[in-house]
């Protein structure tokens, strides 16, 4: 199966009971939900100001900040509120691919839709964005409490008119963008199999971490790594460069598998400098239950700090 079927998705609702999303940082809002502020008292207690992103309520936009820089600018309250859950998935071409299991695409969309239905039933404000090759570009969802907005995430991600020979688009990039966009406090899951990072993946990562809680989830398919002897394959770059390379030679194979491990470190060195939480998950996984035991993983190591 290439692509999620949108009914199985849906279906996921029942496997998503035991999961836990759990942030070690204080939830920011304007709205009452069931995540408890560390501050003690009643009313609303200022946290910062920071740029409009889609979504926010108008009404507490800072007019003379606002009149000051040129932009709009948010005022921001901690309180007995809800949180942001923000859905990062990659759906470029390169995971529309697996040669175990299931498809790269297939497993992050189940991990979407799990992770969905879970803040759902805990009254989270939901959002997230999809990038990749997608027929309409980059596709942001602003955070909120409706099924409706979810369903319109689970239906992008079965969506079949996806594009083919697009350019690749690295996480770093997609991250510039959502900086901007993600409300402060959220908790934010990138899920992607992370082959293409980009220069400027651990600067917005940096820049991220200062005000959100982040999760990364690798989808990874056993050729990832170790490419078996196919013959001649082609491949494509983040510029979408091509080369092709006789899987059937051995120093080809190890070169392969070099830079695969180099891009995989790299990603593990900026997940423990900013203290990231990281599942691993593989095409071949029963994914609500690795899930489930990658998230009480992450829950018990945050409680031990």
């Amino acid at each position: 199966m290439l692509y999620p079927d949108f009914e199985e998705l849906v279906a996921l609702k029942g496997r998503a009971t035991q999961l836990c999303l759990k942030s070690n940082r204080a939830v920011i809002s304007t709205a009452t939900g069931d995540n408890l502020s560390p501050f003690r008292g009643q009313g609303l207690e200022f946290e910062e100001v920071r740029e409009y992103a889609p979504g926010d309520d108008v009404r507490n936009i800072d007019w003379r900040v606002t009149a000051r820089t040129g932009k709009p600018h948010m005022k921001v309250f901690r309180e007995e509120h809800e949180r942001s859950v923000m859905l990062c998935v990659d759906v470029n071409e390169a995971m529309r691919f697996g040669t175990r299991g299931t498809f790269k695409s297939v497993q992050a969309a189940r991990v979407a839709a799990l992770l969905g239905w879970r803040a759902h039933m805990n009254h989270d404000r939901l959002g997230g964005c999809l990038f990749g090759s997608i027929s309409k570009g980059v596709q942001f969802f602003a955070p909120k409490r409706s099924r409706k907005s979810f369903w319109a995430i689970l239906k992008q991600l079965s969506d079949h008119n996806h594009l083919t020979d697009s350019k690749i688009v690295p996480v770093g990039d997609i991250l510039m963008n959502f900086n901007k966009a993600a409300p402060t406090g959220s908790l934010i899951y990138v899920i992607s199999d992370f082959s293409s990072l980009g220069e400027s993946f651990a600067l917005q990562i940096g820049k991220l971490r200062k005000r959100c809680d982040l999760v990364f989830i690798t989808i990874d398919d056993a050729a990832d790594q170790h490419i078996p002897p196919i013959g001649e394959v082609l491949f494509a770059n983040d510029h979408t460069e091509t080369v092709h390379i006789n899987t059937n030679n051995g120093l080809g194979r190890k070169s392969y598998a070099h830079q695969w491990q180099e891009t995989r470190t790299q990603l593990c060195q900026i997940a423990s400098q900013f203290a990231i939480g990281l599942i691993s998950l593989r095409t071949t996984d029963v994914v609500a239950s690795q899930l489930t035991l990658g998230l009480k993983h992450l829950s018990k190591r945050t409680q031990v700090r």
